[in-house]
């Protein structure tokens, strides 16, 4: 690899979620290759406004500073790249691509923690886990009635709604499994399904048919309230529901309804509406509601590995190899 001296730009309105993600071992990784700055926001842009002329390459995380196009060829004008370390890119990356920056997200390494989370939810929603642990302790006879109605993990039939990233993983990590799984996704093909290894359907025939529902829906404005009362209704005895999505995506009241007419039914929610006050939600007072508070993705070391992901491109591109993980303005429509 050629090792090109430039100057790389850190940028983030959010010292703690910065420095959870840019620990000492990533800004020592990203030093090898050129002079980096400290982390740059609105309070001291006009600081490094000498730095960010010169500068090829930025990298960022979780608060991300929104600029507009015009502040991008103000501060930036010989911007090239910038390597987002964490997901969603949704609400800052359209002025850069305007202005002829490449954008990189790390959505693939912060999608392996929420296939790894909702693998194991599945697991365990399928042997009975939840509401059992729970009554079990309270000493309710109901426990051993629910785990010995509840299908386990052979041949039950699993529901993926949504098969971007974070879906797919969870498919391909199910793939050897003694599981049917079903999935609902309008963009995906059949070829690339079948290499998943599962089958697509309707959203009606899941909720139906399935022992366990897995949301992994795009965070996009037009699918707010998707899962409503119809969907909910048709929840089979014993399945369950799990939301490592958006909070937004569900009807929080036609679930806790659903939850309450039913209670064998269990929703696992991992994301709410109002996720500062949970207590708001009506699936706050479900006893077969599993509420925690949106530790799906990426915790501890795991921050780390969003940007070692984006180091590697930055790598790639140094090496004239080819790089991953590119967004384009095409794929806004539909991702995350």
């Amino acid at each position: 690899m050629r090792v090109v001296k430039i100057k790389i730009a850190l940028l983030g309105s959010d010292e703690h979620k910065f420095s959870k993600v840019y620990t000492e071992s990533v800004l020592e990784k990203l030093s090898q290759y050129g002079e980096v700055s400290e982390r740059i926001d609105r309070s001291n842009i006009e600081k490094y406004s000498d730095f960010l002329n010169d500068c090829e390459v930025a990298f960022s995380t979780w608060g991300m500073i929104k600029f507009t196009e015009e502040e991008i060829r103000k501060y930036m004008p010989k911007l090239k790249f910038l390597f987002y370390s964490a997901g969603t890119v949704q609400y800052f990356a359209e002025p850069f691509l305007a202005c002829g920056v490449r954008v990189f997200s790390a959505f693939a390494a912060n999608a392996v923690p929420v296939a790894e989370y909702t693998v194991s939810q599945i697991t365990l929603a399928l042997k009975g886990y939840f509401q059992s642990a729970k009554r079990y302790k309270s000493c309710l006879p109901y426990s051993f009635i629910h785990s010995q109605k509840c299908t386990g993990a052979f041949r039950a039939k699993v529901g993926l709604v949504g098969l971007g990233t974070i879906g797919s993983l969870v498919a391909e990590r199910l793939k050897n499994s003694d599981l049917c799984v079903m999935a609902y996704d309008p963009f995906v093909s059949e070829e690339k399904a079948e290499k998943l290894g599962v089958t697509l359907t309707d959203l009606e025939t899941i909720f139906r048919e399935c022992d366990v529902i897995s949301n992994h829906l795009a965070n996009k404005k037009e699918l707010k309230n998707i899962f409503d009362g119809k969907y909910f209704k048709l929840m089979k005895k014993h399945s369950t529901f799990i939301n490592t999505g958006r909070g937004n995506q569900v009807d929080e009241f036609a679930l806790a309804s659903s939850l309450i007419l039913h209670p064998s039914r269990t929703a696992v929610v991992d994301v709410l509406k109002n996720e500062v006050f949970p207590y708001i939600s009506p699936l706050f007072w479900c006893p077969n509601a599993i509420i925690t508070p949106h530790i799906a993705g990426s915790l501890g070391n795991e921050t780390e590995r969003m940007a070692f992901y984006m180091i590697e491109q930055f790598e790639n591109w140094l090496s004239g190899k080819e790089t991953q993980y590119e967004v384009t303005e095409d794929m806004l429509k539909t991702m995350a």
